[in-house]
Order: C-alpha cells, then sequence, then structure tokens
C-alpha cells in the first residue's frame, strides 16, 4: 500500500513538472512608494499574462523602484497591497480566483496559472431587434402565407397539435422572425454556423405557433413546405434544425436530401377553394423557389456546407474592455456569417475558426450600450492578416444601423 502511494506521488509530481517546465520567477515593479495601478504597471502584467503559456505556472515578484534599502516591515506593507491590487488586476481581465494566488512566504508574492483555453461563441440571440410578422391560419384546410422577404409557408390540413397530440379547432396564430440578409443576422446576434462547420445560409427561421395560449408542434406524421426564394446558385441547399444552447444556436442537419428547385403555383394552393372555381382567383408569374420540407417548429433555415480547402483562424483583440462583445465575421461574397469564439483566458480575444482563405469579409464587434452600442470593425483579406486589433467606439443606434447599411448591401 505504502509503495502504490508513493509510486502515486511521484507520478504526480513528474506531471506537474511536465506540464509547468518549472516555476520560474518574474516581475512587476511599482513606482517609488505607490500601490496604483499605473498605465506602465498594467503594461507589465499584461504582458507576463499574454507571454505566459497555457497550463503553466509563475511566480511574480512584487517590486518598487528605488526601494533597496527601505525597512523590511515596509516593503511587506507595500507588497501585500500590490500584491491584492494585481491579483484584482487578473482576475478582471478573466482569471478565475483559484489561479491567482498571494503568496504571503517572507515578501508577498503572486502565484499566478494559466490554464488551457475554452472558446465559447459570444454573444447571445436578440429578437427584440427582428421584425415580429404574425399569421392568423386554419388548421382544417390547407394553407399558405407568404413572408416579408417573399418566402411562402405552406400547411396541410391538421399539421399543427397540442401537447396531447390533438388538432385545434379554429384559429392558429403562427409568428416567425425570418432572417434573410446579412444585417438581420448581425443584430439579432445570429449565426450561419457554428464551432464545427462554416454554412452559408439562403434563409433563417424562428417559429412559434399557439392555439389561445397553448403551444403547438408539429404532428409526428406531417411536414410544412417552406418556398425559399432561390439564390442564384441553388446547389447543395438543405434543411437545418437550430437547437439553443447558452444563449447562441447550434444547427443540426435535418434531412440527407437536398432542397429542390420549384416553380410556386400560388394557384394550386386554392385548387379546391370555390374562388378558384369560380375563376376568381388572378394568376401571377411564376417564380423559381427552392422548396425544403421541415417536420419541426422553432429554429429553422436553409443551409449548405462551405468547404473551406485553405482554413485558417483569425484573432480579434479588442482595446481597453474587459466586457464580452458579440463579434461576427461576414464573408463579402456569400451568405456566410462566422461567430467570433470568446477565449476564456482573456476578456477581449475572440477566434474566427476555419475562415476561407483569400476572401474579403467584414469583422464586427458590437456590445448594447444605453441607447446606443459600442461598436468596432474593419475590413479584412482571410489569412494574410492573422490577427487584427480594434477600439470600440460609441454610436447611436442610428449610427449603427447606418453603419450595417453602408457596409452589408
Amino acid at each position: 500500500m505504502l509503495k502504490e502511494q508513493l509510486l502515486f506521488l511521484v507520478l504526480l509530481w513528474s506531471t506537474f513538472l511536465f506540464s509547468n517546465n518549472g516555476i520560474y520567477t518574474q516581475q512587476i515593479e511599482f513606482p517609488t512608494g505607490t500601490t496604483q495601478l499605473t498605465n506602465l504597471v498594467i503594461k507589465q502584467a499584461s504582458d507576463i499574462y499574454n507571454k505566459l503559456y497555457e497550463k503553466n505556472f509563475t511566480k511574480i515578484r512584487i517590486t518598487g523602484d528605488g526601494e533597496e534599502n527601505w525597512s523590511r516591515y515596509d516593503v511587506i506593507q507595500l507588497a501585500k497591497k500590490r500584491s491584492r491590487s494585481i491579483r484584482d488586476f487578473f482576475i478582471g481581465i478573466g482569471c478565475k480566483s483559484k489561479n491567482v494566488k498571494i503568496d504571503y512566504n517572507g515578501i508577498p508574492k503572486i502565484i499566478l496559472f494559466k490554464p488551457k483555453a475554452e472558446f465559447s461563441v459570444s454573444g447571445k440571440i436578440d429578437l427584440t431587434s427582428i421584425e415580429q410578422q404574425c399569421f392568423v391560419i386554419t388548421g382544417n384546410n390547407k394553407q399558405h402565407f407568404k413572408t416579408k422577404y417573399g418566402n411562402v409557408f405552406v400547411f396541410e390540413p391538421q399539421t399543427f397539435v397540442d401537447e396531447i397530440g390533438l388538432s385545434p379547432k379554429g384559429d392558429i396564430s403562427l409568428c416567425l422572425w425570418e432572417f434573410a440578409n446579412k444585417k438581420d443576422f448581425i443584430k439579432g446576434a445570429l449565426s450561419s454556423g457554428g464551432k464545427s462547420e462554416v454554412l452559408e445560409t439562403a434563409s433563417t427561421f424562428y417559429i412559434q405557433v399557439y392555439s389561445g395560449d397553448k403551444k403547438l408542434g408539429i404532428s409526428n406524421h406531417r411536414k410544412f413546405q417552406v418556398y425559399i426564394k432561390r439564390p442564384r446558385d441553388g446547389a447543395n441547399y438543405k434543411p437545418y434544425y437550430g437547437n439553443v444552447r447558452k444563449g447562441n444556436i447550434e444547427w443540426t442537419l435535418g434531412s440527407k436530401s437536398n432542397a429542390c428547385t420549384s416553380m410556386f403555383d400560388e394557384g394550386e394552393i386554392y385548387k379546391d377553394n370555390e374562388k378558384v372555381k369560380n375563376n376568381q382567383y388572378e394568376k401571377t408569374e411564376l417564380e423559381e423557389y427552392l422548396l425544403l420540407k421541415y417536420k419541426q417548429i422553432g429554429w429553422v433555415n436553409c443551409d449548405r456546407v462551405v468547404n473551406v480547402r485553405n482554413p485558417s483562424v483569425l484573432k480579434l483583440v479588442l482595446y481597453n474592455t474587459r466586457e464580452e462583445f458579440t463579434t461576427r465575421l461576414v464573408l463579402k461574397k456569400r451568405n456566410v456569417i462566422v461567430p467570433g469564439m470568446l477565449n476564456s483566458n482573456y476578456t477581449n480575444q475572440y477566434h474566427f475558426n476555419k475562415v476561407p482563405v483569400g476572401e474579403p469579409a467584414y469583422v464586427f464587434a458590437f456590445l448594447k450600450k444605453g441607447n446606443g452600442f459600442l461598436v468596432a470593425y474593419s475590413e479584412v483579406t482571410l489569412g494574410y492578416i492573422k490577427s487584427i486589433n480594434l477600439k470600440p467606439e460609441y454610436k447611436t443606434e442610428s449610427e449603427f444601423n447606418a453603419l450595417l447599411d453602408s457596409f452589408l448591401q
């Protein structure tokens, strides 16, 4: 038993040394007699943290300029106050308190550990900035409606059911939020892809259906059709469903079949109605759509995977902020909105993964502030620049909207 315990301790110590490569000592020097975090002190602390490798420790000595001959008591008292200030600074930039310790043995020092970085999608979905469109339909007849952007929804009879599987009688209220352009995606803090793949979207919807105050779903034996205005290149689009995770959407392929190109004829919807029989229906010119079939409501979209042959990573650093921003990368020539991944070791660093080299794009970072936004933005050619530094500036809501309009035509 004793041998097993000794072996465990040896392995534990070996692992510590291997991951840490030994604790090495660095130094932060304060102006003489002061304990305040001056710009020079903050720069020293930031440099130490930025240069520290992941899964490594460092010991930080706290000194004062020209204090070598001061009494030990005064040096210790100053070091205590300075160490607390430095610890608060590291916690303020995103370090967990368990990874920043003060060593009070002798003259106080900081023991700093930098864990392996984790990445999470920045921002949270905001439906308040997107127009809500509501329609009243009936459950017993074939129904259809056209959205603001010209997409058409078609429902067969008894498509909707309540939580016990019964079709409601009377009117049904259907409300949706439609993300049909890049500006809507940015304002709604949405993305067309996620951590694992880059997706190009033709259109995205969030759908809620009610009968009175009862929330409805789709019958197990039904699907509904969506005719989406066809992009110039309509190949390989498929239906996707979205699940909300920590305020963002994870998109999952819903069907192995591709969306098919279809000519939508509104007269076909009404072919059994009296006004069609009596020649009261006015024929309209046929349009070309992508036809998709969905078997659940909520978050749905029409996407296709972008084959990124030369993937790269773009790093974004925001100056003078410790708050989390919503960051998005918008490809200029495609309807692709890549989410910025927040680095858990920092509050102001984001990564855009699997970006296609050579393509022009826009970088946006924004945060709601009062009646306006803190905004940082830039145009960039992907792959040629690996890192970009931006400083957020305040803009009113109208200025922010005008900015998006000027870039996202």
